[in-house]
Order: structure tokens, then C-alpha cells, then sequence
């Protein structure tokens, strides 16, 4: 029977995605998930990025790192392809950057979802008003300084920004599938003050952290990713930080000041909480410093933000 397949593969899903689980009086927006996670045209994209790709895939003098500079502007567009890298026609692969699903998927990949992925114009149904390009330029540069914070930890290898990219996807998420709830998410985050993630939990049972880590697990990102995303407000959460495959939140703890820096900078879209009113207050910050010695970071946050803007404004010119 169609209700007994559809309830195993519910059950696969969790038993695969433990982000997932939650208030069984929740099963609805649990169920929708599931079979949302399993679709491959599942977040609109940013109709400007997919112009400059398709302009791109059309020059057969271009090369993949041009692209994948496009790419890593836009965290649906980078999700599509990851979503096609990690299928089995292309060997199932954990991925850990978007130069390496690039790479494997090739051009006439990359081409299909510039032509079929959908625009940011679907967001005209809002009956708020969300500043969008706010929350693209609040992803971007929290991609790029979690890869510089990461940077005065580690070497880098492309880990970093990709989740710093992906950290925030499941708003995206939650605006396409439950439109009304992220109406209210908002408001209610607004009248209180709290982030988005308190409002969701009220809400939905489940927030964006959640969410944008049970999408990078069916993309088969590799699991500090998925992990990074998915405790990027509870970095020290001991079900993170004890974890034996894990990284002692590293990667969460990067992200988290990341997106401190972003917001203290301006740049968010709203719904984040009260952050400390200096870095070295952050409890993120100092669980870095403990656990891993600073080899030495230096960051200019007006200058990291100008950047960003500058590389969103070129896709327009």
C-alpha cells in the first residue's frame, strides 16, 4: 500500500537524518520535509547569480573556478549542485567544497540547473517584506569569515566556507514549504526580540539549524558540514562537542562568530538575538582559543563586508 511505503521511507529518513526527529504533534511539517529532502527543485535561487552562470556555461572559453566563484555566491544554486554531485550516477561521493561537485558534475551539469533552477521572483508571495538580498550578502560573508577565522586556526580546505555558505539555507527552507509559519516565525521573533531560531521552535517544532542540517545530510556533505550547520547556535552542545567523528565544534564555533561579526557588521536579514558587545566576550570565540591555538587573525570587518558587496554588485553590472 501507497501509506505503508510512504511511512517506511519516513522511517529510513529518520533513522538516517536524526536532525529530523522531533514532537510527534509536529508529524505534518515532519512529513513534508522528508518528502521535501528527497526533491531536487527544492529552494529558488537568486535569479542574478543564475543569469551570470548561464553566462558563463555559454562561454566555452570559461573555466570551472569562474564558475564555481558564481556558485559559492548563492547557497540554493551551490545545494542544487551538490544535490546532483552526491547521486549515485555520479559515484555517491561525501563532498567537502563546491569546486569538487563542480568538478564532477562538469559543464552541461552545471548548465541544466542554471536553465531549470528557480528565481528569487517566487518570493513576491510574501506579504512581508524581507529584505532577500540582505540575507544572500549576510551568507556570503559569513562564508568568507568562517573560512578566514578557520584560517588563523588551520589550513583551509574549502569545508569551511561552504558551511559558513549553507549555515542560514534553512530559512530558504522554511519560507518555500511553510510560508505562513515563516510569516509568523518572523513577527513573533520581531515583537520579542529573540532570534529566528526561538520563534521556530515555538513555531515548527524544529529551526533552521535543524532543517539546513538534515538538507546538507541528503546532499552527502561531509559530516563536519552537516555537524557545523546543524550546531551553529549551540556549538558547545555536548552532543556536538563529545562527538567522536566530530571536530570539537570547530566548525560550528567558526560559523557562530562568523555570523556574530556579520550581524554586529549590519548584515542580516533580522531575527538574531542579542549578540556580546565584543568578540573576545563571545562564549564561541573563547571555546576556539581553548581548544585550538590561534596561529594569528587579523580581520577588517568594514573591509570583508565591502568585499562582499562588491562581488554581489558585479553579478548585477
Amino acid at each position: 500500500m501507497q501509506i505503508d511505503s510512504d511511512a517506511e521511507a519516513i522511517a529510513q529518513q529518520l533513522k538516517a537524518n536524526p536532525f529530523l526527529r522531533m514532537d510527534p504533534s509536529k508529524q505534518w511539517i515532519r512529513d513534508r520535509l522528508v518528502g521535501l529532502l528527497s526533491s531536487e527543485t527544492f529552494l529558488p535561487s537568486l535569479s542574478l547569480t543564475v543569469s551570470r552562470l548561464l553566462e558563463l556555461v555559454k562561454n566555452e572559453n570559461a573555466t570551472m573556478e569562474e564558475m564555481a566563484v558564481v556558485v559559492q555566491l548563492d547557497a540554493p544554486l551551490a545545494a542544487r549542485c551538490l544535490r546532483v554531485a552526491s547521486t549515485a550516477r555520479h559515484g555517491g561521493h561525501n563532498l567537502g567544497s563546491i569546486q569538487d561537485a563542480l568538478f564532477l558534475i562538469g559543464t552541461d551539469e552545471i548548465r541544466r540547473i542554471a536553465f531549470t533552477v528557480g528565481v528569487l521572483d517566487s518570493f513576491k508571495s510574501l506579504r512581508l517584506k524581507v529584505n532577500w538580498r540582505q540575507f544572500w550578502l549576510h551568507s556570503a560573508l559569513v562564508a568568507r569569515l568562517s573560512e578566514r577565522i578557520a584560517a588563523g586556526f588551520r589550513d583551509t580546505n574549502g569545508m569551511e566556507y561552504l558551511t559558513g555558505l549553507l549555515h542560514d539555507i534553512g530559512k530558504l527552507v522554511i519560507q518555500s514549504s511553510f510560508p505562513m509559519e515563516f510569516e509568523k516565525v518572523v513577527m513573533r521573533a520581531g515583537e520579542r526580540g529573540c532570534g529566528h531560531s526561538a520563534a521556530e521552535m515555538d513555531i515548527l517544532g524544529i529551526d533552521h539549524a535543524r532543517i539546513g542540517a538534515a538538507l546538507c545530510q541528503s546532499l552527502k556533505l561531509d559530516r563536519q558540514i552537516v555537524q557545523g550547520v546543524g550546531f551553529h547556535h549551540q556549538a558547545a552542545h555536548p552532543a556536538h562537542t563529545g562527538d567522536p567523528e566530530g571536530d570539537l565544534g570547530f566548525l560550528a564555533c567558526c560559523v557562530s562568530v562568523a555570523d556574530t561579526l556579520a550581524n554586529m557588521g549590519d548584515v542580516s536579514m533580522g531575527g538574531h538575538c542579542k549578540t556580546a558587545a565584543t568578540l573576545d566576550d563571545q562564549p564561541e570565540w573563547q571555546n576556539l582559543t581553548t581548544f585550538f591555538n590561534c596561529r594569528g587573525l587579523s580581520l577588517n570587518l568594514k573591509e570583508e563586508i565591502s568585499v562582499v558587496t562588491r562581488e554581489m554588485d558585479l553579478l548585477q553590472s
